[in-house]
C-alpha cells in the first residue's frame, strides 16, 4: 500500500521552457498526492545521481514519481534514473528502464517499430544522403532529444538544397538522423494505464492554421514553447476531429495498443502520428513520460476523456514498476 511518495525531477538552472515546465508538472503531480491522501515530497536530482539516490533511500518513500527528464543537463540520460531505482529495487512510476531507452532513442525505436509491423516513415543516417529520393521531402531529428528540441522550420529538406544537404551530412550520425517528411494530418494520442492494461484517450489532431500556408506543417521548438510565435500561435490542439472517420480512428487507437504492448510500457505514454493524404498512418515518435503540466496535451487528452487529474495521477500510481 501507498501511503508516501517522493515526486523526484529534475533541477532547473535555465529558464529555458522546455526545462523549467517540469516545475508545473512537480506541483500538479504533488497537489494531486496530497488530495489522494498520500504523503510527499519533492527531491530534485541529475548532478550527484549516487547521492541523491542515497538521499531519496532515507526518505523510504512507498513509491517515487518519476518526472526526470535529464541528467547532467542531457536529456539522453533520462534512463539513468530509472536505472538506480531499478537497481535499488525502489517502485517508480512511468515507462521501465528498458522501455524508457528504446522509446528514447527514436531510430532505435523506429527499428523496433518496423520488426513488428507498426508503420513509421522511412528514415536514414545522415551519411546515406545517396539513398534518398529526389521526389520526396525529409527532415533532419535528434536522436536523443525530447520535446521538439533541436527541431525548427530549417530541419525540412530536399536533395537539390546542396547547402542543407552539406550541412546535415556534417552532422554526427550518432545524434542525428534523416526521416522522410510525411504531409499531412498530424495526432497525439495519450495512453493512461487501467486494471485491465491501458486505456487508449481521446486522439488530440493539430490543426496548423494560415500561418502555415505554403510551410512545412510541423510542431517545431517554437510551435512548442515560444508563446510569442505565430507558430505557437498558430498550432492548435482539437479533439472530436475524427468522428466521421471511424475506421481511420479504430486503426490509429490499435497502433497505439501494439505499441504499448511491443515496447512494454506502463503508466502512461503518448504516440505521435502523421497521416498522408492517402489515410496511411505513420507513427512518428513514442514518448514515454510524456509532459503532464497543466496545459500539456496529455492532461487536455485525460479531461476530454471525462477524468480528474487526481484520477490520472493515481492510476499511475497503480501501475508502478
Amino acid at each position: 500500500m501507498i501511503k508516501k511518495v517522493i515526486i523526484l525531477h529534475n533541477p532547473v538552472l535555465t529558464d529555458k521552457p522546455d526545462v523549467a515546465d517540469v516545475i508545473n508538472q512537480r506541483e500538479l503531480v504533488r497537489e494531486a498526492c496530497e488530495k489522494l491522501g498520500y504523503e510527499v515530497a519533492c527531491l530534485a536530482t541529475g548532478h550527484d545521481l549516487p547521492g541523491d539516490i542515497e538521499s531519496l533511500i532515507g526518505h523510504n518513500p512507498d513509491a517515487v514519481f518519476n518526472l526526470v527528464e535529464e541528467a547532467w543537463g542531457r536529456g539522453e540520460l533520462i534512463y539513468l534514473v530509472p536505472a538506480l531505482l531499478n537497481a535499488h529495487k525502489i517502485p517508480y512510476t512511468g515507462v521501465p528502464l528498458d522501455a524508457l531507452f528504446l522509446t528514447t532513442n527514436k531510430v532505435l525505436a523506429k527499428r523496433i517499430m518496423r520488426l513488428n509491423n507498426i508503420p513509421t516513415a522511412d528514415f536514414f543516417q545522415v551519411n546515406e544522403t545517396y539513398q534518398l529520393d529526389p521526389e520526396k521531402t525529409y527532415i533532419v531529428k535528434p536522436v536523443w532529444e525530447e520535446a521538439s528540441v533541436g527541431i525548427t522550420a530549417d530541419s525540412i529538406f530536399r536533395i537539390r538544397e546542396k547547402e542543407k544537404l552539406e550541412r546535415i551530412s556534417g552532422l554526427p550520425a550518432s545524434h542525428y538522423f534523416i526521416e522522410e517528411y510525411i504531409d499531412g494530418r498530424e495526432f497525439n494520442i495519450s495512453m493512461l494505464a487501467c486494471e485491465i492494461g491501458v486505456e487508449v484517450l481521446p486522439p488530440a489532431e493539430m490543426i496548423f492554421s494560415g500561418f502555415y500556408a505554403g510551410k512545412p506543417k510541423i510542431v517545431d521548438y517554437s510551435a512548442k514553447w515560444d508563446e510569442g510565435s505565430p507558430e505557437f500561435g498558430e498550432t492548435n490542439r482539437v479533439f472530436d476531429t475524427l468522428i466521421d472517420s471511424p475506421a481511420l480512428h479504430r486503426k490509429l487507437m490499435d497502433i497505439c495498443s501494439g505499441c504499448w504492448e511491443i515496447f512494454n510500457l506502463k503508466g502512461y505514454a503518448r504516440v505521435d502520428l502523421r497521416v498522408n493524404n492517402e489515410g496511411r498512418p505513420y507513427v512518428l515518435e513514442i514518448n514515454g513520460n510524456p509532459c503532464i503540466s497543466p496545459d500539456s496535451g496529455f492532461v487536455a487528452a485525460v479531461k476530454q476523456a471525462g477524468y480528474q487529474v487526481r484520477d490520472m495521477i493515481d492510476r499511475i500510481l497503480q501501475d508502478l514498476n
